[in-house]
C-alpha cells in the first residue's frame, strides 16, 4: 500500500473520529442518546481525545511540511492499516449502540462507556502509534 494512501486513511480516521466522537460526548452526555452521567462522560473525554489531538498534530505536522518522495511503497499490509481503526469504531459503535438499548437501565453505562474508551485507545496505541510515527515522520525525510 503506497504511503500516501495510509496518511489519508489515518488522516481522515483520525480527524473524523476525534470531531464526531468528541461532539458526540459533549453534546449527547445524559441523553437518550448517550445515557451516561456527565461526571462519566468528561472521564471518557479526557482519555480519547488528548491522545487523538496528539496524533493529528503529528499527522498535520506532516501535511504542513511533506518530504519530497512521499509516495514511496510501504511493506504494511492492508489489514494493519485498516485494521484497528475498523475494529475502534465496532466497539465504539457497539458500546453506544448496547446503552442506548439498555437506556441506563441494567448495567453501569459509565463505567462500560469509559472501560470501552480506554480499550479503544489502548488499542490504537498498542497498533496505530508506530505506523503514524512511521508514515508521518519528519517532513524533512
Amino acid at each position: 500500500m503506497p504511503v500516501s494512501k495510509i496518511r489519508d486513511i489515518l488522516g481522515i480516521f483520525y480527524l473524523g473520529t476525534t470531531g464526531v466522537l468528541g461532539a458526540y460526548i459533549i453534546l449527547f452526555q445524559e441523553t437518550m442518546l448517550l445515557p451516561i452521567a456527565a461526571k462519566d462522560a468528561t472521564s471518557a473525554f479526557q482519555i480519547i481525545i488528548p491522545t487523538f489531538v496528539a496524533q493529528l498534530t503529528l499527522i498535520f505536522r506532516w501535511i504542513a511540511d511533506p518530504p519530497t518522495n512521499h509516495d514511496a511503497a510501504t511493506s504494511f499490509p492492508s489489514w494493519a492499516i485498516l485494521g484497528p481503526p475498523f475494529l475502534v469504531l465496532l466497539i465504539l459503535g457497539a458500546t453506544i449502540a448496547l446503552l442506548i438499548t439498555d437506556a441506563g437501565s441494567q448495567m453501569a453505562g459509565g463505567q462500560i462507556f469509559k472501560n470501552s474508551v480506554t480499550f479503544c485507545v489502548s488499542l490504537l496505541g498498542a497498533t496505530s502509534v508506530i505506523i503514524i510515527a512511521r508514515v508521518f515522520g519528519s517532513g524533512t525525510d
